[in-house]
């Protein structure tokens, strides 16, 4: 993609105006829960052992490993890059690949783009709903890691990130809760508890709980299953099954 005419601040690329409100409560409920982290950490990404990312980096080195067994270049999205680590992952496989990291989130992209710079990654601000022309057919692998939990309409957005593929495109799903039908109603009700009580209830609002029908038709590259001799060991791995949808 040629970003040459693209308005530029701090590195980050803006294709659309800056609709603020979804990343002030996801900034407040990340200083709320002091996971608010440091360039220096941010570099570190996933191999910090605090939080959630003992778990992720399984499903990291999964995914770097399955790109890299491609020995193709290969143009990528991330949908809900944050800070830039998982993008800056997949652009670290090869200079060939061409790696864009998308969010809405401009304290985080500012900060990636801070901190991680190579030619063939760029960090871009976008409502994807309003960038459709400018990315079909663009792209080999599309990924949401930690992020499809933050759209309302999961059908809407597979439809649209269909037509971002090239042919033979991939959209890949990783570290992202789907629920069982049963699941759901008690799932929103602890997260609108959650929000509560840590004093930002609006981002309930911003959170929603998926029903795992939705990825019936998806492969399935990973599968969490509990393992109690994983339990006993110490072994940690991803909770979250890993989901691909190929043109």
């Amino acid at each position: 993609m040629d970003f040459s005419r693209i308005t530029q601040q701090q590195n980050v690329y803006y294709l659309t105006p800056e609709n603020p409100e979804f990343s002030t409560y996801y900034l407040a409920v990340r200083e709320k829960e002091q996971r608010i982290l440091t360039d220096y950490d941010v570099r570190q990404l996933p191999y910090i052992k605090r939080d959630e990312w003992e778990y992720r980096e399984k499903s990291t080195e999964r995914f770097i490993q399955y790109v890299s067994d491609k020995n193709t270049s290969l143009d990528i999205l991330e949908i809900g890059c944050g800070n830039g680590w998982f993008s800056n992952k997949i652009a670290e496989i090869s200079k060939e690949n061409n790696v864009i990291g998308l969010d809405v989130n401009r304290d985080e992209l500012e900060q990636a783009a801070r901190i991680f710079r190579a030619n063939n990654l760029r960090f871009v601000y976008a409502d994807i709903f309003e960038v459709s022309n400018m990315f079909e057919g663009k792209f080999d692998i599309v990924t949401l890691n930690g992020a499809v939990q933050y759209f309302e309409d999961f059908k809407a957005l597979m439809m649209l990130l269909e037509s971002f593929l090239k042919p033979k495109g991939e959209i890949h799903i990783i570290d992202s809760p789907f629920y069982k039908t049963s699941e759901i109603t008690a799932a929103k009700d602890r997260t609108k508890t959650y929000y509560t009580e840590i004093g930002v209830p609006k981002m309930a609002e911003n959170y929603f709980h998926h029903n795992e029908k939705l990825v019936t038709n998806f492969d399935t590259l990973y599968k969490y299953k509990q393992n109690i001799i994983h339990k006993i060991l110490g072994k940690k791995d991803s909770p979250f099954s890993w989901y691909v949808f190929k043109n």
